[in-house]
């Protein structure tokens, strides 16, 4: 999910959930995309509460929400902040410049703590890179024991968010 840090981010949310529920998806994690700090007001606290918002709505819908980010973006929008309601998971980027000539490697070596997290579990290390005919970002996640046993197959609608989750 990319915010209007300007709008309202629970009606925001709620209009991602609800056409998502209407298209008959089941949703159990977004990732809300906290970059660009020019797009964000100069407020750092009032980004906190503006992400801290969005992910108790999130919660309220039973919705785990992860951020989508990276050190410098999350310093410049957040002032570095080291709480967060629930929003446990971390999906980073670190791309020198886009193609791919320009990719970081595909690991997590370079990952350093910031924020609220200590790991990431998932890294995007390549942006607008032609795959197979079509121009795609590149990433690396952690697998997790998700699919195992969660039931998931009883349910016949297509899922959204399994990234992350164990």
């Amino acid at each position: 999910m990319t915010p209007d840090p300007l709008g309202n981010g629970t009606q925001q949310f709620d209009r991602l959930y609800s056409t998502l529920k209407l298209c008959g998806y089941n949703v159990r994690s977004v990732w809300l995309q906290v970059t660009s700090p020019i797009n964000w007001p100069d407020r750092q606290k009032r980004n906190v509460d503006f992400i801290n918002r969005i992910i108790a709505k999130a919660d309220g819908y039973g919705v785990i929400m992860g951020i989508y980010t990276n050190h410098y973006d999350w310093r410049e929008i957040t002032g570095g902040a080291l709480n967060l309601d629930k929003a446990k998971l971390l999906w980073y980027w670190n791309v020198p410049n886009i193609g791919p000539h320009s990719e970081d490697p595909s690991n997590f070596d370079n990952f350093r703590s910031f924020g609220p997290w200590k790991w990431p579990v998932a890294k995007q290390f390549g942006q607008v890179e032609p795959v197979c005919g079509y121009i795609a970002n590149r990433n690396i996640y952690i697998p997790s024991k998700v699919h195992i046993g969660t039931g998931i197959g009883k349910d016949v609608s297509p899922h959204i968010g399994f990234i992350g989750l164990e």
